[in-house]
């Protein structure tokens, strides 16, 4: 069994004791998914570190290090455990609402991308548009961005063009954002 199962049985033990007792062959059964969801991850950090918002950094200096690529696959692969693994949990937690209808209700009171636009509009016009690390960092953690993408926003000399031509980003951000809520 990999931690990926483990974390999930611990989860149902917790949330769904119901469910558990229910279960005919336990071990087998989170064993089958712990690999299920090791393959997701997989698959799903393949194709984030591919992912043109992972990547602006490296368009930036032809001379890509070691390190920025270690980097960019270390993030890839958190963001596609942190989402695979929040989609797993997701539903065990509170039955109350099916998963999709959860995620209908949040899409009509979430934060509009129109305010990233907003955000990097501001930040172009402004005398002083130098962002701290800081800023940058705690921003992509609250819209579940790459830092990197966020540059390029910034950097870009029309911000909702930048969105448009990136927005499976955004829609793998809003996926990861939901799940964060949900669970």
């Amino acid at each position: 069994m990999n931690h990926y199962a483990i974390r999930v049985r611990d989860h149902w033990t917790q949330h769904a004791p119901e469910r558990m007792a229910a279960l005919e062959d336990p071990e087998r059964f989170f064993s089958d998914l712990g690999a299920q969801i090791a393959a997701e991850v997989s698959d799903l950090a393949g194709r984030l570190e591919e992912n043109p918002a992972l990547s602006v950094e490296m368009r930036r200096s032809s001379g890509q290090t070691y390190l920025k690529d270690a980097s960019r696959r270390m993030t890839a692969r958190k963001i596609a455990e942190e989402v695979m693994m929040n989609q797993h949990l997701a539903w065990a937690g509170d039955p109350s609402l099916p998963l999709d209808q959860a995620r209908e209700e949040w899409e009509q009171t979430r934060a509009s991308d129109e305010n990233l636009i907003a955000w990097a509009e501001r930040a172009q016009d402004s005398p002083y548009p130098m962002h701290s690390t800081v800023e940058l960092e705690d921003k992509a953690t609250e819209w579940a961005l790459p830092t990197e993408f966020l540059l390029g926003l910034l950097e870009a000399e029309i911000p909702r063009e930048y969105l448009e031509a990136n927005r499976e980003v955004l829609a793998e951000a809003a996926t990861i954002r939901f799940l964060r809520e949900v669970h």
